[in-house]
């Protein structure tokens, strides 16, 4: 064979070999932002969950106020448990955000609001120190 022809071959091989290096990469980078993605959405469904709940205590809560402003007797024990349900709702809402913020791979800059990567030290736009 040439050794034209080789050498084209050769550097065909070496571009193909390149090539798919790059695409395991890329797939690798999608299936991690799927995952993260995936595990976001979760979070945020906990949360949806647990507003619906606050909703209903505080549906039950009103119902307590209007029974007793009718003149039946509710026990005060009743709606502080109430409340008390509804403060470690709110905790746990407050525990999933943050974990959704530190799955972020990206913040806003506090300057400009443009979105930048967690680990630049200064906003691409502005300059601002991050």
């Amino acid at each position: 064979m040439d050794q034209k022809i080789k050498d084209l071959l050769e550097k065909v091989k070496v571009t193909a070999t390149t090539a798919a290096e790059a695409a395991g990469k890329a797939a690798d980078a999608a299936s991690k932002k799927a995952g993260e993605l995936a595990s976001v959405t979760k979070l945020n469904l906990q949360i949806f969950d647990l507003n619906t709940d606050i909703e209903l205590l505080f549906k039950e809560i009103g119902k307590s106020v209007y029974l007793t402003h009718t003149g039946a007797e509710i026990e005060a024990e009743e709606i502080d448990g109430k409340i008390t349900q509804i403060d470690e709702k709110y905790a746990k809402i407050a525990e999933l955000k943050e974990c959704i913020a530190n799955r972020k791979t990206t913040c806003r800059c506090p300057n400009c609001g443009r979105e930048c990567d967690k680990s630049d030290s200064f906003c691409s736009a502005c300059g601002t120190q991050l």
